[in-house]
């Protein structure tokens, strides 16, 4: 039965109320019903493609895009949102095919010139890419997206900062209140750091917006490593404007813990987790917190003997020993690392280099194996710890996938300032290649634990290190602060690893 117009009208107001209330799934399964009908309405179709993406089922929705260009030959709206479901899954080539379809199709904007130019980015083809992002940002000098990618692009490839963040400190004469760019371009400059530039940036950045809540959390963060008092003030202004919001939260308790007051941060930081007991930031805090104030469920926390599980990974089907399997893997990466020239700009690593590595669409048998490689010590380790009520234990259903997966390359001097990964359940450390020099003077290279990525009133100091080995796969809860220690040797030398984080499913 074909659908009418009015039935049609039903259904998309349905769909709108639930949208409204954040219910994708409900109106996806709307959709569905009512598409039964024959043909199915085009712009339900499109809707339906659109509602997957967003609700992140990449594979479902790379299918129902292609349905939807199937009813709609013409739709170069389709065709863009496949070209985005095919780049979020790691199929770039594919992802730049179908972009370059939309945009033929009409369908050009900052926006398809910019997805094209992130699967380009993707493929490695970082000239082409380039010259997309800089594309989108003469559509929308403003486009924050591709400013971003652009200025890391050219960083990346070139080391130069001035170069990379021309365009944005264009925009920013123009529009000096833009709070995105403002944003940005401070992060940026904490990233190459460039640290004493960024407070000023900020500051200017609230001259002209001075209720901003992200400024104000931005200059809290920014201040955290030069005058505990202003970073507190900052954080306590951004709380005061906005009581709810998380950020600002997260702001205070940093300020808090900066300026030694361990009982409030642990008080701050209970509320964030009642509301999100899986709050990355939080538990990090907190357990610092804790660790000042001698608290017992501190050691409960950071139990390095059974939380931090170092072990060798497996050899791959088709390598004899894992020797072969890691000198073959260290050529492939390697190889990806050489278009590079230094790190991505707002990530933890200094001195180096790193690529995003999509394993399963990898053209090189190495990479692709490593899958196979790390799945017996990851269950290994599920198994080891087993499964409790306590916040590592109680997310361990026996099952997992990888929640993002990167290779990063140090050069001498080379290290991770400490962090921890918000978004993971595991996070990971896997040695490719180490020089054969590392850890002789003192932990030089070494994995560390415990210190806090932000200052603290007392100074806190690692407490646990791991010496990296090739072949070695360090795991460990992603809350758990961890950082690397500098390491010294020739320009030949490099220190090779893949990471990744892993998530209970």
């Amino acid at each position: 039965m074909i659908m009418r117009s009015s039935e049609a009208q039903v259904v998309k107001n349905s769909i709108r109320t639930l949208l409204a209330q954040n219910r994708i799934a409900d109106a996806i399964a709307v959709i569905d019903t009512f598409m039964q009908s024959n043909p199915p309405p085009p712009e339900l179709v499109l809707w339906r493609a659109q509602l997957l993406l967003s609700a992140g089922r990449l594979a479902d929705a790379i299918t129902a895009f292609r349905t939807a260009i199937s009813v709609a030959p013409r739709s170069g709206t389709a065709e863009l949102g496949l070209a985005v479901a095919l780049g979020e899954s790691g199929q770039s080539d594919a992802a730049v095919v179908a972009a370059r379809s939309a945009i033929a199709k009409g369908a050009d904007s900052p926006g398809a010139r910019f997805v094209l130019g992130r699967a380009l980015f993707g493929s490695n083809r970082y000239d082409a890419a380039e010259a997309e992002f800089r594309r989108a940002i003469r559509f929308d000098p403003t486009h924050v997206a591709a400013h971003t990618n652009l200025a890391e692009l050219v960083w990346m490839r070139t080391g130069d900062f001035r170069t990379a963040t021309n365009g944005i400190d264009v925009a920013l004469r123009a529009t000096p209140g833009h709070l995105e760019l403002r944003l940005l371009k401070a992060k940026l400059l904490e990233a190459s750091g460039q640290t004493n530039e960024v407070y000023p940036e900020l500051a200017e950045g609230i001259r002209h917006r001075a209720t901003s809540v992200e400024l104000h959390v931005a200059a809290s963060q920014a201040a955290l490593k030069f005058d505990a008092a202003c970073a507190l003030a900052h954080a306590e202004t951004a709380v005061r404007t906005a009581p709810a919001s998380v950020d600002a939260i997260s702001a205070y308790a940093d300020a808090l813990l900066t300026s030694g007051h361990a009982e409030r941060v642990v008080a701050v930081t209970d509320k964030l987790l009642a509301v999100n007991p899986d709050d990355g930031h939080a538990i990090a805090v907190r357990a610092s917190a804790w660790r000042m104030l001698g608290d017992p469920r501190y050691r409960a926390l950071y139990d390095y003997q059974n939380f931090v599980k170092p072990s060798k990974i497996d050899t791959p089907a088709g390598w004899q020993n894992l020797t072969s399997y890691l000198c073959d893997l260290a050529q492939a990466l390697s190889r990806l690392h050489e278009a590079l020239r230094a790190q991505p700009l707002m990530q933890t690593l200094r001195s180096g280099t790193q690529i995003e590595l999509r394993l399963e669409q990898s053209q090189d048998p190495a990479i692709r194996a490593f899958t196979q490689a790390i799945d017996g010590p990851i269950r290994r380790y599920m198994e080891s710890i087993g499964m409790g009520e306590d916040l590592l234990r109680r997310r361990n259903t026996g099952t997992y996938k990888l929640s993002g997966i990167w290779s990063v390359r140090l050069r001498p001097n080379g290290y991770h300032v400490n962090h921890f990964h918000g978004k993971g359940w595991l996070s990971s450390a896997c040695h490719i290649h180490v020089p054969d020099a590392l850890g002789m003077e003192g932990k030089e290279g070494w994995l560390t634990f415990g210190e806090p990525g932000i200052p603290t009133t007392p100074h806190l100091t690692p407490e646990h290190f791991v010496r990296p080995e090739p072949g070695v796969l360090v795991l460990f809860p992603s809350w758990m602060w961890h950082g690397t220690i500098p390491f010294s040797g020739t320009p030949t030398d490099s220190r090779l690893t893949i990471a990744f984080d892993v998530v209970s499913i």
